[in-house]
């Protein structure tokens, strides 16, 4: 039960990424279930984000060196830092 909620987790953060105008999509096969986020505008600055219970058994979403990205019931502040980390720069290669 645990995976699926998981998961739901990292929809819910899909989708508020996409809405940031990044590319997200849910990956659930292989590794870990986690969120591949994209630059569509520079293809090279990409990130995987995952979703696990910390701690204090609450749910966080994480980079993949285990750093807290934010709470799930922060999904906006969350989203806004992985948008961040995956601005492109103008006039900088």
């Amino acid at each position: 039960m645990q995976q699926s909620e998981e998961v739901t987790h990292l929809e819910r953060l899909a989708a508020e990424l996409a809405q940031r105008g990044l590319t997200a999509q849910v990956v659930t096969s292989g590794r870990r279930p986690h969120v591949k986020a994209a630059n569509p505008d520079t293809p090279q600055l990409t990130e995987r984000v995952l979703c696990d219970r910390g701690g204090d058994n609450a749910w966080c979403y994480r980079w993949p060196w285990q750093q807290p990205i934010g709470p799930v019931g922060d999904l906006g502040t969350v989203a806004d830092k992985i948008a961040a980390v995956l601005r492109s720069v103008e006039g900088q290669s």
